[in-house]
């Protein structure tokens, strides 16, 4: 009665003795479909760490939405709020077989995974470069972005070039930012390979919502501006399009030009860059939601997670936002 919130057929008194032997146990209830473990509902649940809507969100659905149906399978997405009762971090919610496994988009909290692995409820998730044993991947190539933009930024004879880092609490950032280091050791230029400018947050990721964003970002790209005037740097890799365009807005401000003063790339390919003509790297969204459903369906069928985990490929497109430095290496003060 308690768990189920009818408040009207327990006593406060007997409501709080149940919730502390629900916290003190760690207690989850674990419902069989139709009370029968083994029964399909050949639905797959799907769950936004951050907002769906957005550049990253919405396509990489839509590719979840058409493998899903060319499987035959629906998709769930899961909004509702958990009940007070529940461990934090736990979502007993994801536990009530209403789905045959799940898709996470975004670094799920591991807890979570954990849980449902240890149910046997199949797990992927996106956009996660670590999920824990016996959870699938599915992602783009982090490092080869950050060696393609780099070794682009290097051809057209960039020297200093500084990489403004998404949040080290973000395993995709993190990854961006050593595939960053590794190639700036790779082209002989080790004295730059750490001038990095670690952001806290990833700002407005999911959307854009360019005078909010702008706030959020207005610390970090004014550190990576003071680089260009105080070392000379000539060139910005950004670890998304929103720090790109948010570094391309505040360089103006302080009256450079780009790319003619200081060349920038991203990565996504958000709408957004491509109309304002951002050298972007552009990640596969549609084909990473194709893949997470195929993972599920792999899982189920009793593949290994880390044979049904993919890392698919990403492309540098290149655009107006990159050129020649103004000056060669020996000039810069």
């Amino acid at each position: 009665n308690v768990l189920r919130n009818r408040a009207e057929k327990t006593s406060e008194q007997t409501r709080q003795r149940v919730l502390q032997a629900v916290h003190e146990l760690g207690y989850l209830p674990v419902r069989m479909a139709a009370q029968n473990r083994h029964v399909t509902t050949h639905a797959i649940g799907v769950v936004f760490i951050q907002e769906m809507e957005g550049a990253v969100g919405y396509p990489t659905f839509f590719g979840m939405c058409h493998r899903a149906r060319q499987l035959d399978h629906d998709l769930t997405i899961f909004l509702r709020s958990e009940p007070d009762w529940v461990k934090p971090g736990t979502e007993a919610s994801f536990l009530d077989r209403r789905c045959d496994g799940f898709i996470f988009v975004g670094d799920n909290r591991r807890e979570v995974s954990e849980v449902l692995i240890h149910h046997q409820i199949p797990v992927v998730e996106c956009f996660s470069v670590s999920p824990p044993l016996g959870a699938a991947r599915i992602l783009s190539d982090n490092a080869s972005g950050m060696h393609q933009a780099v070794r682009h930024l290097v051809e057209k004879g960039h020297r200093r070039i500084v990489h403004l880092a998404g949040p080290s609490s973000n395993s995709e950032a993190i990854e961006r930012r050593e595939g960053f280091r590794c190639m700036m050791r790779e082209c002989g230029l080790a004295d730059y390979a750490d001038c990095i400018v670690q952001a806290d947050t990833w700002g407005d990721y999911w959307g854009f919502a360019e005078e909010d964003e702008g706030l959020m970002t207005r610390p970090f790209t004014e550190a990576v501006l003071k680089l260009v005037s105080e070392q000379g740097v000539t060139a910005a890799v950004c670890a998304n399009d929103l720090f790109g365009l948010a570094l391309w807005r505040m360089a103006e401000e302080y009256g450079l030009r780009v790319p003619e003063d200081l060349s920038i790339t991203g990565v996504d390919n958000i709408m957004e860059g491509v109309l304002r003509g951002l050298t972007s790297v552009a990640q596969p969204f549609e084909q990473i939601g194709c893949a997470a459903v195929n993972a599920v369906i792999a899982l189920l069928e009793g593949t290994d997670a880390t044979q049904a985990s993919q890392v698919l490929p990403v492309a540098l497109i290149e655009r107006r936002s990159v050129a020649a430095p103004r000056t060669t290496q020996s000039e810069v003060v």
